[in-house]
């Protein structure tokens, strides 16, 4: 599958043509008809993330951006999340709290709270997070960074924000299909409340292309899909050379990970996933 700017308009055009239109996660809980949500992790690269609201927003999408809280530091980020706002979209926090403090509960309650107050102050109310997903890191006395909105302290704390992978269906008293573009290819995500705990990955459909996926949520229910806006491209050329330097990067990952002490290193790079 090629993630080109153009493919994702004509994705969003079918869907407006057939009146499913886009509502921020926020704003489900308040909905009763069936819903569409389009979800984004952003984890850098900002304008990248403006070029695939601006493409929502001209078919009457609003969608859900998560961002990484180290985005928030340039100015320029932050006004570009502004102009986004306006468009409709809901600007919230993509967290890893749990990894970033290495599973200290304490430590990663204070991080949040931060980066919160941080996101509140520049305009951008937190009513839904989502947690990410760090591919390569040892963790040790915790599976992943969905254990922080698990733990009935940061519920009691927040109990006004919920994360998408953990107490949404939940608090939002809904169920919905999960897609995402993770590995750079959509498929379903079976039980994504709990496949960090229980591989469920073989359970997963997988998809050709967006053709299919929207015929999928045609068939469906409700359902959030999820993408990285950093992947996508201007043209087939640029995200074809970007998607070999993917391969290179993970394949060699792969094999460094069968080195003794390998992963404990690696993961103190973790971040520089968060790159490609």
């Amino acid at each position: 599958m090629i993630f080109e700017y153009k493919k994702w308009d004509e994705f969003c055009k079918k869907l407006y043509d057939v009146g499913m239109v886009s509502i921020p996660a926020c704003e489900v809980a308040d909905v009763q008809d069936r819903y569409l949500v389009l979800k984004h992790d952003v984890e850098t690269d900002v304008p990248r993330a403006v070029e695939l609201a601006k493409i929502e927003h001209r078919y009457g999408h609003r969608g859900s951006f998560y961002v990484q809280a180290y985005l928030m530091q340039d100015e320029k980020n932050i006004a570009l999340l502004k102009q986004m706002q306006a468009m409709g979209h809901e600007i919230s926090y993509h967290y890893d709290v749990m990894d970033s403090n290495k599973g200290n509960l304490e430590g990663a309650i204070a991080e949040f709270e931060q980066n919160r107050r941080i996101f509140e102050q520049n305009g951008f109310p937190i009513v839904t997070v989502c947690q990410h997903g760090n591919p390569v890191i040892e963790r040790v006395g915790y599976t992943s960074n969905r254990d922080f909105f698990r733990s009935e302290k940061v519920q009691a704390l927040y109990p006004e924000i919920s994360d998408i992978m953990v107490n949404f269906k939940v608090q939002a008293h809904t169920d919905y299909t999960y897609y995402s573009d993770a590995g750079r290819k959509f498929s379903t995500i079976y039980d994504p409340i709990n496949n960090d705990i229980v591989n469920s990955d073989d359970k997963n459909i997988k998809y050709e292309d967006l053709n299919e996926v929207f015929a999928a949520l045609q068939a469906g229910e409700n359902a959030i899909l999820s993408t990285h806006p950093h992947r996508w491209t201007e043209s087939a050329f640029e995200y074809t050379v970007k998607n070999g330097i993917f391969k290179i990067v993970k394949g060699t990952a792969k094999l460094l990970l069968h080195i003794p002490g390998m992963k404990k290193l690696m993961g103190r790079y973790y971040y520089l996933a968060k790159k490609i």
